[in-house]
């Protein structure tokens, strides 16, 4: 990752397609504001990132208390492997478990339980590519010493399809795995049907995916149709090994600290809930962790979690539009860093709500907004305006879809009038948001785009991040705010979101065309026709607006100089590295 330089370079750096999966950080000597966007180009001409070249010490070397000091911005909502679904929450899961697979920093898939990557060449792909084995590595155990053992994952995976789960991402995998069956099922709930008459076809996506434990370390998934990601899939938190014991005796408290084993390289040992949690080096983790412990505070206020920073309270923050013009200038610009992330972050319309069914009134909202004063004013630079729905730097990103809504503020005024509302007069709207810095900033500068450019009356309504995810789930709004960052580098990842009856489709979209286009690239293995595929469906939903883009998100964070071996990524969840805590260690702490 670069230390920044202008606006515009991070435009260039959102482009870049691959090249920013991953960043480095680097010390620059430009004269360029470093707090502004990163660049691609690690300064040798060859548009590639500068990448981090520290090594790993000898864990014997490490004299110091091996302590990380870390913020969550809001209570993890479950650390249920096959249950949770919040960024907190997988930030926290990604220390406690580990999956068969991995992405490493280049989002190359390795090996992490597994022996090896299945492949067709070693056995572990059938020729049909329908059965997926794995075989485990030897000697793997729980952090309670106890064998880890294949049927760990037999389990977490009837846990994720299992009736009432209400995992939103077992739509991913059902979506891969059940092939003309989803299709069925889309076809069944754009056609009404409800209940006993609809269980048929939900019966049958759910049992599209079969996970058995032939012997103690072999774990086989067979498939309905082919899937040319299946193996990204594997990497996921949703898929992960868990104690199916310790679940049956401990009921919905298994999770809790002194309770729950886990299998990756931290262990919990303590959480407060709305407070803080603890996390402890992995004795029999199957990696080389150099951390002994996760201290990690739940601060929602950007500038609380600031000024702890400064106090030397936390050794990484992530700062808010606030914090960030502080940072220019002061002494703390040696400890910023600024990276991409894959993130869309825009607004869901309630596609069920009688004003919000008028495609005029939706498009006048998209359009009545001006995203470059949100980016360049709002945001300093810091984010990037946004008009489609997969990102720059994912495959499948198409810089023209939505362009109908740039600069278009007399469209939007006529797209208003169409739908009976001249000037605006008579509409009123409300906006739910989350009680975040960020997000109470955007919601207000929304209203204030609206009430300004379109005469509209609109109201907000803040939540609490729990509150807040359980109303927006059970579409208790008009607009909410909210997004998608990647779990995995591929639009498979982005667009099965929006299909009829999907857990995730917000605001309960539905286009038969669209559902069409996805399931049929959900399944096709030539990589352009599939590509093809999830771009016609991106134009049918940006055209619908099933969600209205507002910004590509970048990272601003702060690391104190004695935090070592820091790999942020393009993909992470709440808290900056947590992909790859496992790597930090602590060097020469003030």
């Amino acid at each position: 990752m670069t230390r920044g330089l202008t606006s515009r370079s991070w435009q260039l750096l959102l482009l870049l397609a691959a090249a920013i999966m991953l960043v480095a950080v680097a010390c620059s000597d430009s004269d360029d504001d470093p707090t502004a966007a990163p660049t691609a180009s690690d300064g040798d001409g060859d548009g590639t990132p500068a990448a981090t070249e520290t090594a790993a010490p000898d864990p014997g070397d490490l004299t110091e208390e091996q302590v990380l000091r870390v913020r969550l911005e809001g209570e993890p909502g479950s650390l249920d492997p096959q249950r949770a679904t919040d960024t907190d929450s997988i930030a926290i899961l990604r220390q406690l478990y580990a999956g068969l697979l991995r992405l490493d920093e280049d989002q190359v898939i390795q090996a992490d339980l597994a022996e090896e990557v299945p492949t067709v060449e070693n056995g572990g792909i059938s020729a049909d590519g329908l059965t997926y084995t794995f075989r485990l590595q030897d000697g793997l155990m729980w952090s309670d010493g106890e064998p880890l053992v294949a049927q760990a994952f037999v389990d977490g995976a009837k846990r994720l399809f299992e009736p009432g789960s209400a995992n939103f991402y077992a739509d991913f995998y059902r979506v891969l795995a059940a092939g003309g069956a989803q299709g069925e099922l889309s076809t069944a709930l754009a056609d009404g049907l409800e209940g006993d008459d609809l269980r048929p076809f939900e019966e049958a996506v759910v049992s599209g995916l079969e996970v058995s434990a032939p012997d103690d370390r072999t774990v086989v998934y067979q498939l309905n149709a082919q899937s040319p990601i299946f193996p990204l899939l594997a990497t996921l938190w949703p898929v992960y090994p868990i104690r199916q014991d310790i679940v049956d005796a401990a009921g919905d408290a298994w999770t809790e600290a002194g309770t729950v084993v886990t299998n990756g390289p931290f262990a919990l040992t303590s959480w407060n809930h709305d407070e803080d949690l603890g996390l402890t080096k992995n004795e029999f983790s199957h990696r080389t962790v150099l951390l002994d412990e996760i201290s990690i505070d739940i601060i929602p206020d950007s500038a609380v979690a600031f000024l702890a920073y400064q106090e030397d309270e936390l050794d990484i923050n992530k700062l808010g539009p606030e914090e960030l013009v502080q940072v220019r200038g002061s002494d703390l610009v040696d400890e910023f860093v600024n990276y991409a992330q894959l993130v869309t972050i825009g607004w869901y319309f309630n596609f069920d709500d009688p004003i919000l069914q008028d495609v005029n009134v939706r498009k006048a909202l998209a359009a009545g907004v001006v995203r470059e004063e949100y980016s360049e004013v709002v945001r300093e630079g810091a984010v990037l305006p946004a008009y489609g729905w997969v990102p720059p730097g994912m495959p499948g990103h198409d810089a023209e879809v939505g362009m109908e809504y740039k600069d278009n503020l007399e469209q939007a005024k006529t797209w208003l009038a169409d739908a009976g509302f001249p000037d605006g007069d008579g509409l009123e709207l409300e906006i739910l948001g989350a009680d975040s810095s960020v997000g109470v900033q955007r919601d207000e500068w929304l209203q204030e785009q609206w009430e300004t450019n379109l005469g509209i009356t609109v109201t907000i309504k803040t939540l609490d991040r729990a509150t807040y995810f359980e109303e927006r789930n059970l579409g208790n709004f008009q607009i909410t705010t909210g997004g998608w960052g990647a779990d995995y580098p591929d639009p498979q990842n982005w667009l099965p979101l929006f299909l009829t009856g999907a857990g995730l489709n917000a605001g309960n979209f539905s286009n038969t065309d669209f559902d069409a286009l996805v399931i049929a690239a959900d399944s096709e293995l030539d990589n352009d026709v599939r590509l093809d595929l999830y771009a016609q469906a991106q134009t049918i939903m940006i055209d619908d607006l099933a969600f209205a883009p507002l910004y590509y998100n970048g990272r601003q964070i702060l690391v104190k100089p004695w935090v070592q071996g820091l790999v942020p990524s393009s993909m992470e969840s709440n808290s900056p590295g947590d992909l790859f805590f496992d790597q930090v260690f602590v060097e020469g702490r003030e």
